[in-house]
Formats: structure tokens, sequence, C-alpha cells
């Protein structure tokens, strides 16, 4: 007896719940298709539905967004993934359990059932079988006419699978695409270029002289300034500030070079150190009265 899925196939399902609950006494007789191959088959078409239409709406979210509020694009992802993973409990829980591990049902490859499988799974039909109003085979002259028809509705509904697969996967260009190389660019790059530093010959370079203006000056520039003016008060940026000296006092005394701390600081070992050559000049020019030009 065939039947559409309906009223009786829930109360089946009652049935057995609460035969397997022990709770009843006879389990609920199925004919050739019982209500849980009824609800595999229907869940495998509810499912395809909700994979593709999901699907689509991920991987197409700009054509979505112009049918359907943002939030439909998110909600989508959620019912994906939850009819994903429902369809794996339900092929592992349910169908391996029912079809392969309770009994080893062989009927995909052979076509047949045992009487006593018969009895077990499909009553009904069983019993229809015996008493000879099950379905009558096809002649095999109707059965070609329906091949010949059904052979090119399939081939053109294939091809139309096909070609809205190569739509469902071409429609739109997303962020799926890798993007492209980009020219690299400078991270700053001001409006007014920053000027180099003008280089120019140091006084030893030069050739120096015990005076002060373009020699001694220089050298005191270059190594001491950046300390001295902050540190004990002595200011050797200028020809008064190095004769006046600091707070230990006169940083050079004119004709004595031994006694000026330029001198005494410069003999020992010194941040700011001067080489030989030059502390020698230094000497020279405090030894000469400490002259400006």
């Amino acid at each position: 007896m065939h039947r559409p899925p309906g009223i009786r196939d829930v109360t089946d399902a009652l049935g057995v719940f609460l035969f397997n609950l022990g709770l009843r006494k006879d389990k609920p007789q199925g004919g050739r298709y019982t209500y849980e191959e009824k609800a595999e088959y229907w869940a495998f078409i509810w499912g395809t539905v909700v994979m593709a239409v999901t699907g689509y709406m991920m991987w197409n979210p700009i054509a979505t967004a112009n049918f359907l509020p943002g939030q439909f694009i998110p909600a989508a992802k959620e019912a994906h993934g939850g009819e994903a993973v429902l369809a794996v409990l339900a092929i592992i829980v349910w169908h391996i359990y029912g079809v392969h591990l309770r009994h080893f049902n062989t009927s995909m490859w052979t076509g047949k059932l045992t009487e006593h499988e018969m009895a077990e799974e499909h009553p009904l039909e069983l019993a229809d079988i015996k008493s000879g109003i099950a379905v009558i085979p096809v002649p095999p002259d109707v059965l070609k006419k329906r091949q010949r028809v059904y052979l090119p509705v399939a081939g053109v509904l294939a091809a139309a699978l096909l070609f809205g697969v190569y739509q469902f996967v071409t429609f739109e260009q997303t962020a799926i695409e890798t993007i492209s190389h980009r020219e690299e660019i400078a991270a700053f790059n001001p409006l007014t270029p920053t000027p180099l530093p003008t280089l120019r010959p140091t006084a030893t370079q030069a050739g120096l002289l015990p005076i002060w203006e373009g020699n001694i000056g220089v050298v005191f520039e270059e190594r001491c300034s950046d300390c001295h003016g902050v540190i004990a008060g002595l200011d050797l940026a200028s020809y008064g500030g190095a004769l006046k000296g600091g707070s230990s006092g006169p940083a050079v005394v004119p004709g004595d070079p031994e006694n000026s701390l330029l001198v005494i600081k410069q003999s020992k070992q010194h941040p700011g150190q001067l080489s030989e050559f030059e502390l020698n000049v230094l000497k020279e020019w405090i030894a000469a009265g400490a002259p400006e030009k």
C-alpha cells in the first residue's frame, strides 16, 4: 500500500517511540515505505534546498542584499552550518545504524529483501504480496515508452542544472577573488623635502692653525658644543664664552696651557676627546695668548 506522508506516519513514529520505551506492546506495521524512509527521502530534498539557497546567499552577498536585508546573510551562514551538522548526524546516528549496523540491508545492490526482513520492516507490503494485490510490474513495452520520454527530459534537466551551477559560482565578483598586487608607495612623502645637512671640512682637514676663528672654534663646535652650554655652564660656541669659562672657573688661561681647564680635561679620557694633533695645536693657541684671529 502506497501512501504519501501524512498523519499516519506521525502516529507510526510516535508508536515506535512508545514501543522502544516499553510503553506499547506491539510495534506499528509499515507498508512499502515506512515513516523512517519517507523522513529520510524528504530530509534529503529539504536539506538540498536549504544548502543551495543559503550557499547562494553567502556566495553572492551583493545580489542577496539587493533583494533582502543584510541580516539575511549571517542568518544564511548559521542555517547553512546547522543544516550541515544535522545532515551529518542524521547519516551517522540514524541511517548508518538503522540500515548498516542493526541489520545489513543489501537491497541497494540486489533489489531484494528476505521474507524475514520484509516481515520485520514492511509487513503490510508482505501481506499484499502474499494476497496477490501487490503492485503489478510494468509491461516491457510500457517501460520502453517511459524511458524514451525520461531520457531526453533527464538530459535537458542535467544540462540546466550544470548551467545553474556555473551561474551560481560566477554570478558576481566578491572578496573571494585574490586581490592583485599593488604598486608600493612611500609611507611618508612631504611636500617640501628635508634638505640634507651641508658637510664642511673639519679644521683638521683644512690644516688646523693656533687661532680661534675657523680653527680652534670649529673644533670646539664639532666636538664640545652638544654638551657644554648645558653641562657646567661652559659655552664653547663662542670665543667670549670659551675665555669666560663655566662654574668650575676659566677654561682658558692665556699664556698658560698647563693650568687651563680645557688642556687638563683633554689630557685625560674625555667624551669629546681631541686627537693628539688637535691637543697640541690647542696648547700652542693658549701659549700664544689665545688669539681670536
